[in-house]
């Protein structure tokens, strides 16, 4: 039977070959460690909008958080995984291992709306293009991934409303939209690049995850 790995991969040439602007610059994502992500306490999947390559370079989410991670971006997927599987600790306890952030990412999924890059400003209506260019490839990667939640970082309710369009979305009591598809459930968060302060987001999604509104979908 093929790993989900492999089928991601199959996906994904398929997607390339048949949107022609992705060809020779598709940037895939998915599962980064599919041996860590079967076996986690939890199966966590980011849905973001597009890689920051202004270049539009041919890459891969899996290869480059391998070794190592870098910048902010990668620092709150990874506080914010940690909090997640840990049962949200507090905040400055992550950092006594240098480790515990590149650890947590190894165990989760990721992907973009987008499959090339952009040059770190997502504009609304080219999103807005791309997701609905995309809708079937990228239901396709949910399904494939098959994750327990979902956190978005789309910034526009609008895309989110496309991508998830069977959902019904409700408060969380912490002013961000939570829902349910089948036994996702899902947070339409922040993006990892905002400027909020990560003591404060990684607070906010721990108020979020531990509310009755959250726990009662």
């Amino acid at each position: 039977m093929e790993s989900k790995t492999d089928q991601l991969n199959i996906l994904f040439d398929e997607w390339e070959q048949n949107v022609p602007e992705y060809k020779g610059k598709f940037v895939r994502d998915g599962i980064i460690n599919e041996q860590l992500y079967q076996t986690a306490s939890l199966k966590i999947l980011f849905i973001m909008k597009e890689p920051n390559d202004p270049k539009q370079e041919a890459w891969d989410f899996r290869d480059w958080w391998k070794e190592k991670i870098k910048y902010a971006f990668s620092y709150r997927i990874g506080e914010w995984s940690y909090g997640l599987f840990n049962n949200f600790p507090p905040y400055d306890d992550i950092w006594t291992n240098p480790d515990s952030a590149y650890n947590a990412i190894q165990q989760i999924a990721f992907m973009n709306i987008k499959k090339s890059g952009g040059d770190g400003n997502s504009e609304y209506e080219r999103m807005l293009s791309h997701l609905k260019l995309n809708l079937d490839y990228l239901q396709r990667q949910i399904q494939i991934i098959s994750p327990d939640i979902i956190i978005t970082g789309l910034t526009w309710k609008e895309h989110r409303n496309v991508l998830f369009n069977e959902v019904k979305w409700i408060n969380s009591g912490y002013d961000v939209a939570i829902g349910k598809q089948k036994n996702k459930k899902i947070i339409d968060f922040y993006h990892p690049s905002s400027r909020t302060a990560p003591a404060a987001s990684y607070s906010l999604l721990q108020n979020i995850v531990r509310s009755d509104n959250f726990k009662m979908l």
